[in-house]
């Protein structure tokens, strides 16, 4: 490999990385100022969880319908515009005293956010040999997690030291200067005439370049394994921010942890996923090259019974909630990773589709407008039922995400007998299933 490239690899790796931390800066402080808001406005636990669905609803459908963005635009430039334009919005948060200007504020912020993951996988999967996609995606994912527990101890030690309107102006900020930094060093192989080897070319269109974007949602939707892996993302997504917006004020409520204990211990699920992802993507490329949907399915699985295990411990104390937390932290957040980074692109990509963000989009943007219904939905069975009929539902998720992905792994068989051989190989690893 030459020093050129590797030194272009690095940069624009290590720009991605930071630009995805800082959009959890963005994000998960939300969930730590639940409690203070929900007395400060008097909101019901159903207004705290709209506040999900105003970030959220918005986050997903630009992903369904404007994730090709990253492939028209360019990932340089979507990413740039998105951080600017989200970080200039989340500035100005503590500065309303109504509540239905933070429900715009999230707004903005979610329809900003939602281009970001998408492009940013194109823009660091071009850089990158197809052999060792998931593990790159793998290690990249590790900063929603990273991300994620520093931006929950940042926006921690700010509430505690100068009230909840401050936890998000240092974040704010960063998201802006790094938008300038983003549009000035993440350029792609072709803009620097640079060839990857063993790398199928993923092209950088020019800005109005509409080749990208003539397959719509339907021809998307019809490639093999897409709506079962969807629907397996979806099932994941909506336990995933369940503990990513809702894990400490469960933790206050109904085990008795205090309001700093529980925005703590609800970093352990970001430490399970910040370890979890890169771990399953070497054990992808390494163990399961011939079979990615089987690796794919048994992590799934375990992601579900540690759900499980969490439920039936969780009032046996620390130990046992930070051991299961760990591994459904793991599980569940390396394999939504995965799914919806390095194996949607490659999806996208293959045939010279040239839509590896558009698929990466759709299957991410999908599965989160689940998430969209998890605000409200777990905020009224809380109100309702209790908070041991929201762990319930969990479990429940999890073992329908587990069943959705081992019907993708079936679909993924038999659509490749009829796969087409990449470059004249007739290893099965570079095979890529027709559209259906």
């Amino acid at each position: 490999m030459s020093s050129v490239l590797k030194r272009n690899q690095m940069v624009v790796f290590a720009t991605a990385w930071i630009s995805y931390a800082v959009i959890y800066f963005l994000r998960k402080p939300i969930g730590i100022i639940k409690p203070v808001l929900e007395s400060e406005f008097s909101l019901s636990k159903t207004d705290l969880g709209l506040m999900d669905v105003a970030f959220l609803l918005p986050y997903a459908a630009i992903q369904v319908f404007g994730g090709h963005l990253g492939d028209k635009l360019g990932p340089r430039l979507t990413i740039a515009l998105c951080l600017s334009i989200g970080g200039t919005a989340m500035f100005t948060f503590g500065a309303w005293n109504r509540y239905s200007l933070l429900l715009l504020t999230m707004f903005i912020n979610g329809i900003t956010q939602g281009p970001c993951w998408p492009a940013i996988c194109k823009a660091v999967c071009a850089w990158y040999p197809d052999q060792q996609l998931n593990s790159v995606i793998g290690v990249l994912s590790t900063s929603v997690y990273v991300g994620g527990a520093a931006g929950t101890a940042l926006a921690v030690h700010l509430q505690y030291y100068y009230g909840w309107r401050m936890v998000f102006l240092p974040s704010a900020v960063v998201a802006v200067a790094l938008g300038v930094v983003v549009y000035c060093v993440m350029q792609s192989p072709d803009e620097k005439h640079i060839t990857v080897p063993g790398k199928e070319s993923m092209i950088t269109p020019k800005i109005g370049d509409d080749v990208a974007n003539r397959r719509s949602f339907c021809q998307l939707w019809k490639i093999p394994a897409v709506p079962e892996v969807t629907m397996t993302v979806l099932c994941l997504k909506v336990v995933r921010y369940c503990m990513l917006l809702w894990l400490p004020i469960f933790l206050v409520h109904y085990l008795q942890y205090s309001v700093a204990q529980a925005g703590m211990f609800s970093t352990i699920f970001d430490v399970g996923g910040s370890l979890g992802s890169p771990l399953i993507g070497f054990i992808l490329d390494r163990k399961f090259k011939k079979n990615t949907f089987l690796g794919m399915w048994l992590f799934v699985s375990i992601s579900s019974i540690s759900m499980a295990l969490f439920a039936m411990t969780a009032k046996l104390g620390f130990f046992y909630n930070a051991l299961f937390m760990l591994i459904a932290g793991a599980s569940n957040g390396g394999a939504d990773s995965l799914l919806a980074g390095s194996l949607s692109m490659k999806m996208g990509e293959a045939n010279g589709m040239r839509s590896g963000a558009a698929v990466t989009g759709l299957i991410n943007g999908v599965g989160t407008f689940g998430a969209v219904f998890e605000g409200p939905v777990v905020g009224y069975i809380s109100d309702h039922y209790g908070w041991g009929a929201m762990l319930t539902l969990m479990i429940v998720l999890s073992a329908v995400s587990s069943l959705t992905m081992f019907r993708a792994m079936v679909v993924q068989r038999k659509a490749d007998r009829y796969a087409i051989p990449h470059h004249g190989s007739s290893n099965s690893e570079d095979k890529v299933p027709l559209m259906s």
